[in-house]
């Protein structure tokens, strides 16, 4: 089974107090899929202000770590900006590629410490575009909101609520949300489908902010 992951990472300022914790978690989810089955692809779209493409259509195995150097906090947070143009960036490298080699599996994973504040693209279209990708071709998409509800800003995009996870702000909270996310992953590169956050992952968080 061949699977794309299509990762859209905060870098607004507000996510520098949980800066190393970003990296390891995400340097951590790359690790565990080189382990994982089948073939798997990943992208990863960087933003704040403004939306920026770090690499995209990576084999797992080759694809590059963050690092301070990579990741740097800083400014707000265009979101609606960044899920429009992952999603069409996205689309637009599937459609090229030949149908015997088209992943079987395309899952966009959303992380985010704020609402949007930036965007020059419109609600609307955020839910319209994701709505479309989700029912007409079987996408998923997995939304990680800190500082917010993340079922209702993932409902107002376009989202399954149950594929929406609470973030704890913190260094627990983000290594155990790429924990969660790394095991959805893997159970859509066996099984076709991430089935969403579970209880456990919810009480993951809920743990988290206690600490």
């Amino acid at each position: 089974m061949k699977t794309h992951v299509t990762f859209v990472l905060d870098s607004s300022g507000s996510m520098s107090s949980i800066r190393s914790d970003t990296i390891g978690g995400f340097n951590s989810f790359l690790n565990d899929q080189r382990k994982g089955t089948g073939s798997a692809t990943v992208s990863l779209f960087d933003f704040n202000t403004s939306v920026s493409l770090v690499y995209q259509g990576m084999a797992v195995e080759e694809a590059p770590e963050l690092d301070e150097n990579t990741y740097i906090p800083g400014g707000q947070t265009a979101l609606h900006d960044a899920i429009s143009t992952a999603v069409n960036e996205t689309a637009g490298e599937v459609a090229m590629m030949d149908p015997t080699t088209r992943p079987d599996n395309v899952i966009v994973v959303v992380l985010t410490d704020g609402k949007e504040n930036a965007s020059e693209t419109p609600a609307d279209r955020v839910r319209n575009l994701v709505t479309t990708y989700r029912e007409e071709n079987d996408w998923e998409f997995l939304f990680i909101g800190a500082n917010q509800d993340a079922a209702l800003a993932a409902s107002e995009m376009g989202m399954d609520a149950d594929h929406s996870l609470d973030m704890a702000h913190n260094g627990e909270g983000t290594r155990a949300a790429y924990e969660s996310t790394s095991e959805r992953i893997s159970h859509a590169r066996r099984e076709g489908s991430t089935g969403g956050f579970d209880e456990e992952d919810q009480d993951r968080q809920r743990d988290s902010d206690d600490v």
